[in-house]
């Protein structure tokens, strides 16, 4: 019939093609679309209702006026983040020009702080992949991305900017590059020093590392490669401690003087009470991951477990080296920490976490490989109730106070009324970037 067109429908051997191509195509790049869908699944968590949910306090206000100093007064800061409250101490000053790229960026509005923490939280994920490929191979490290990724603990961190947020990949790349150290890979001696380094310029838990690396030292390579990469390292190590010797160079008296007040005001030795008293503390980075309250209890027994399974498919040396070094990263911060007197946070013993959701994806894709189904079913159970009740706490999360603040900020000044100025205050900061000429 004239003026009708007839449609014509893909037959089925057209479209059993199409799905073999696709199911081809999703077989060859399986690993790549894992990858991506779960970089993708992270970004949406950390970047989503950002604005709404950006939540600025004491550290943040700190690290914007900072910002402002480098980018607005064209200061050259050599000093960083305070150790402890008004001890007069700081850390390294690379944080807050990391942090004041940023605020570059963003004309200093301090929307740049919840920005420059999601876009941190990604390099993490990909640390997090890399080194626990590279421990304990690609399906465990995207098993370490996904348990990332849905771990509530991790997501609200993720989202709060702060310097203390580096101790967890920093503390990473330590273990890695002291790992393949003590294998024999004379090589990583030089990122061990750049990662030690650097690490003096993010919070004051820096100090447990150099006795990590000193309980190492007798299974370092007796080589003269080690000694000509220990020389190397060296320039490069006191490069990063630069900024905080001129520091102290500048303030001698005051330095020594602060230093010796919070030792002598927290330190209060070594009790076997208090180490007790601490060993929940000690391995909180296992309760914090594994999420669920009746679970606190077996975070005792999960490095043994794992010891106990790895070693039965990995019989040598190297084993050995990898316990060592996982012990010494949960033990050094709990018997050094039950030397300090002071307030302790979750963060004083978050140097392991990386560790522990590596652990936890080893001995997930463990469970998998085993012939009975219920090891197969229980894993993946335990991780889909996990990412839902997540998600669901997520999702009815709260706001934040930045939008907020700005909004009452933008109000006082159209009444002509000011702020006055407080270097911890977020009201004072904004005050200060919209009345600026």
């Amino acid at each position: 019939m004239k003026g009708k067109t007839s449609l014509k429908h893909p037959s089925s051997r057209q479209q059993n093609s199409i799905f073999k191509k696709i199911s081809g195509f999703c077989l060859k790049y399986k690993k790549q679309i894992i990858f991506v869908l779960l970089i993708a699944t992270h970004v949406f968590l950390r970047f989503y209702l950002l604005l709404e949910r950006a939540s600025l306090g004491w550290d943040q206000v700190d690290s914007a006026w900072a910002a402002k100093k480098i980018i607005a007064d064209h200061e050259f800061l050599l000093s960083g983040p305070v150790v402890k409250g008004n001890s007069g101490i700081y850390m390294g000053p690379l944080y807050f020009y990391l942090v004041s790229i940023f605020y570059f960026f963003t004309n200093l509005d301090p929307v740049a702080s919840p920005i420059f923490q999601a876009v941190l939280s990604v390099v993490n994920l990909l640390i997090l992949f890399y080194v626990t490929k590279k421990l304990f191979g690609v399906k465990a490290a995207f098993w370490a991305m996904a348990i990332n990724t849905f771990s509530l603990t991790v997501l609200n961190s993720d989202r709060v900017q702060s310097a203390y947020y580096l101790i967890v990949p920093v503390s990473y790349l330590i273990f890695y590059t002291l790992y393949n150290v003590i294998c024999g890979h004379e090589k990583y001696i030089l990122p061990l020093a750049v990662f030690l380094g650097f690490s003096s310029h993010v919070d004051f838990t820096s100090i447990l590392y150099p006795i990590l690396v000193l309980f190492t030292l007798p299974f370092f390579p007796k080589t003269k490669k080690t000694l000509k990469y220990v020389l190397f390292s060296l320039p490069v190590f006191f490069i990063f401690l630069l900024p905080s010797i001129l520091t102290v160079l500048q303030k001698t008296s005051s330095s020594s003087n602060s230093f010796l007040y919070l030792f002598n005001t927290f330190y209060h030795g070594i009790h076997l009470r208090r180490i007790l008293q601490l060993s929940f503390d000690a391995f909180i980075s296992i309760e914090q991951i594994l999420q669920f309250r009746f679970l606190r209890s077996f975070v005792f027994f999960v490095l043994p477990i794992f010891m106990v399974i790895y070693r039965a498919s990995n019989r040598n040396k190297k084993s050995f080296l990898l316990f060592y070094l996982i012990s010494l990263w949960f033990l050094i911060p709990w018997l050094v920490m039950s030397t300090y007197s002071g307030e302790l946070t979750d963060y004083y013993f978050s140097l392991p976490r990386d560790i522990v959701i590596a652990i936890c994806a080893y001995l997930t894709v463990f469970m998998l490989r085993q012939k009975r189904i219920i090891f197969k079913i229980a894993p993946l159970f335990f991780w889909i109730i996990y990412a839902l009740l997540s998600l669901q706490t997520f999702f009815n999360g709260w706001g934040g106070n930045l939008t907020a603040n700005k909004e009452y900020v933008k109000q006082v000044i159209s009444e002509g009324k000011t702020i006055p100025f407080n270097d911890h205050g977020l009201n004072s900061y904004l005050y200060y970037i919209y009345t600026r000429k």
